[in-house]
């Protein structure tokens, strides 16, 4: 913040003037003013120091563990390795998969991973597309906050505790997180546009949000209705919010390409009033229930610290926002199609605008943005200690990997523990970065994943936890040439029957159901 000193300012009588700071500070320091930076040979130093350690405790995790135990994941590196890899006559991947790239949403991510590895390796990229998802949060709340409560960027540091939630990041629901900050960047830009509109202003907006459109349909739908929200409540004229609507046309026409002529489900479930009401804290699950605890303990103690205060006060409009998104989220459903959990991915967005609501003052804030730190860099340790203790299990389960040959066939059967997050869900996707294998469990869900799997087998895999006598064995036998199994118990013994045990160990059996040889893939 500058602080300018003036000698004997003064204003004419009976006007009250408008300084512009950044103007202010040209003046000062072209007429030989004293300018200081509040502390600047102490404070900016030790904040440069904050932002450096805030970097480190969240990239942290990502760079320090051979396999980051983050659910989905390693089916999102694979198939961004295989549409890489589709004419790569090291592989016979384009005899599995074909490429179906279309004006889809949820394209970002592969667009960034597909691209990088012009020049990295797929492990780098995926580090790269974590760090940037990880980074981009909190970078974006400071820049929304800044925007729409001005002079309270200090509560932005809350915005840490986000970027390694459980919910999202965690469960590997990466193209939601950075839909999630690309929201918060658009509709930073757009307040910004409001006070001083320009066509160019405009037509960034626009980029923006299609560019949201790409990344996550759901943070693209959040945008429109929390901008079209604050228009209302802060009796916009009607050009503003035509301007607006504009804005979304782009992606709304692109969506309905994209999914013209699919047969897209439309299934609808919806939470219960005990279940919102206990989803309320999906934003600060971790992996440590007594951390959790903590940190909903400390949270609301801030939140009674803050409001009782002399400075605190209430930003209307945002606040009128913040409403208007807490009741959307205990209208929407759990499960849409083949979204899960939408409801809860509508909290992050709702945390963030809550920091829009609420003014504190510069002291109060301040003394939460410490709050704040000391638990994010508490929470950053503790999910270090746990990527740290997963590796020794995660390095067991993919030695698995070298006793099935290359471009085998290979069904991965994954019991899921009663729905609890699993970084096992998807290793077997290693397999196929490391050996090139077929699964028919790469994501793949029309109209939304950019590729397809060509060949048609028998997949099981829903059935995993429902009942035993609806498998077919027969037809896994014929159509496959190894099973992954982990944490299915109640099949070892009709594997056993059908096939024998090559690999045991890490609650994880692998099945060689025929006998197949090490086949080096086809050169055109």
């Amino acid at each position: 913040m500058l602080f300018v000193h003036h000698a004997g300012s003064s204003t004419h009588s009976g006007q009250q003037s408008m300084i512009n700071p950044e103007t202010t500070y040209e003046r000062a320091t072209s007429s030989g003013i004293q300018v200081g930076v509040a502390g600047s040979t102490i404070r900016r130093p030790w904040m440069t120091i904050l932002l450096l350690a805030l970097a480190g405790g969240l990239l942290a995790p990502i760079w320090t563990v051979r396999y980051p135990p983050l659910v989905d994941y390693p089916n999102h590196l694979a198939t961004a390795f295989v549409l890489a890899h589709l004419k790569d006559p090291a592989f016979r991947f384009r005899d599995f998969y074909a490429a179906d790239w279309n004006s889809y949403p949820y394209l970002t991510m592969d667009v960034f991973l597909v691209g990088l590895q012009h020049f990295v390796s797929i492990d780098l990229a995926g580090r790269l597309f974590l760090s940037l998802c990880v980074l981009s949060v909190p970078s974006a709340a400071w820049f929304f906050v800044r925007q729409a409560n001005p002079g309270e960027e200090n509560l932005a540091f809350w915005s840490l505790l986000l970027s390694q939630n459980l919910f999202f990041f965690l469960n590997g629901f990466l193209n939601h997180q950075l839909g999630f900050a690309l929201c918060l960047l658009s509709v930073g830009v757009w307040i910004r546009y409001l006070e001083r509109p320009r066509w160019r202003s405009w037509c960034l907006l626009l980029v923006l949000t299609t560019g949201l459109y790409f990344t996550h349909l759901q943070a693209f739908g959040i945008a429109g209705f929390v901008m079209t929200a604050y228009c209302i409540l802060s009796k916009r004229r009607v050009g503003d919010v035509l301007r607006l609507w504009a804005l979304f046309v782009p992606g709304a026409l692109l969506y309905l390409h994209a999914t013209a002529g699919l047969n897209a489900s439309h299934v609808m479930q919806f939470r219960s009033l005990g279940g919102k009401l206990g989803g309320l804290v999906a934003v600060v699950l971790g992996y440590s229930i007594p951390l959790d605890f903590l940190t909903l303990l400390v949270v609301g103690g801030a939140l009674f610290w803050a409001r009782y205060n002399p400075e605190f006060g209430w930003n209307r409009t945002w606040l009128g926002t913040v409403g208007c998104m807490f009741a959307l989220y205990w209208v929407f459903p759990a499960v849409y199609g083949g979204g899960m959990n939408s409801d809860l991915r509508l909290l992050p967005f709702l945390a963030v605008l809550g920091l829009s609501a609420v003014k504190v003052g510069q002291t109060r804030g301040r003394e939460l943005a410490r709050v704040a730190v000391l638990l994010f860099f508490l929470r950053s340790g503790a999910l270090e200690w746990h990527f740290i203790s997963q590796q020794p299990h995660l390095a067991k389960l993919s030695t698995s990997f070298a006793v099935i040959p290359r471009d085998a066939r290979v069904l991965p059967l994954v019991g899921w523990a009663g729905g609890a997050p699993l970084a096992e869900r998807h290793f077997w996707a290693y397999g196929v970065i490391e050996r090139g294998w077929f699964s028919p469990c790469l994501f793949h869900i029309p109209g939304v994943e950019p590729f397809q799997v060509r060949l048609q087998t028998y997949n099981p895999s829903g059935l995993t936890l429902g009942d035993l006598e609806a498998v077919d064995w027969k037809r896994i036998k014929a159509d496959y040439d190894y099973v992954w199994a982990y944490g299915v118990p109640q099949f070892s013994s009709a594997l056993s029957s059908n096939g024998k045990v090559v690999f045991e160990g890490e609650d994880l059996q692998v099945f060689q159901m025929r006998e197949v040889s090490d086949r080096r893939p086809r050169v055109p």
